[in-house]
């Protein structure tokens, strides 16, 4: 009987250490905590597509702002001038990204600009935010471990 809950409590996601003899309860917990958490985590992309206003941000986008922005730059002497500030206006308007954003799409920051890709996609098809469940297991049971002493 007790390898057969061992046996259990490895086929989840996250590992617990059957030393520990956690109560089942414990065990129950750690899955009700990663599904709440899972569930927060589609709520709060779901709420970022709605409140989403204009076109998806995409890698042609990107490519067509910064090649705008270039002209400008060069003209400036790479500074980010008043016109380059214009065309992020323009960017933020039809793409709904925020200033931030906009400043380093313009300016090329490369690692930047694939998280705002990353993001933009993953709140277009709605994919959720991912879910630590080792950590939120490790914390359960750290907080019982805890309270046991």
């Amino acid at each position: 009987m007790e390898e057969s809950s061992r046996v259990k409590t490895l086929i989840r996601s996250y590992v617990v250490d059957d030393g520990w003899h956690l109560p089942k309860e414990i065990i129950e917990n750690i899955d009700i905590r990663i599904a709440e958490a899972k569930s927060a985590a589609l709520r709060r992309v779901k709420i970022e597509h709605d409140r989403h206003r204009g076109k998806w941000l995409n890698a042609d986008a990107v490519r067509k702002y910064q090649a705008k922005s270039w002209v400008f730059r060069e003209l400036e002497g790479n500074r980010y001038c008043g016109m380059v500030r214009k065309i992020g206006e323009e960017l933020q308007e039809e793409y709904g990204v925020t200033e931030l954003e906009a400043f380093n799409i313009l300016l090329e920051n490369a690692s930047n600009v694939r998280d705002y890709l990353t993001k933009y996609y993953n709140i277009e098809h709605m994919i959720p935010a991912h879910v630590d469940e080792q950590w939120i297991c490790d914390s359960i049971v750290e907080d019982y471990l805890c309270a046991a002493i």
